[in-house]
């Protein structure tokens, strides 16, 4: 395990003192799983979205139509 050093508000560290020892556990603890359910949730789900490829590099696939075009495109439809 590394140790960090880390400064925090007055107000985060009143909440995670009473909730640590409203819990019975250290704030240590309480830090620990923070960050840990942040990687989980927030890191993780980034480096996924990162590894996704780029179809096109942010360019159409291929020609639009225009808007008449899509304009008969939704009155051809069923509704």
């Amino acid at each position: 395990m590394k140790t960090i050093s880390i400064s925090v508000s007055e107000d985060d560290y009143e909440a995670f003192r009473a909730h640590a020892k409203r819990s019975d556990r250290s704030i240590a603890e309480l830090v620990r799983e923070a960050m840990r359910l942040y990687r989980e949730q927030r890191l993780q789900r980034l480096e996924r979205m990162e590894r996704l490829p780029l179809f096109g590099q942010n360019h159409p696939l291929g020609p639009l139509p225009d808007r008449a075009e899509i304009y008969d495109e939704i009155g051809s439809r069923p509704w």
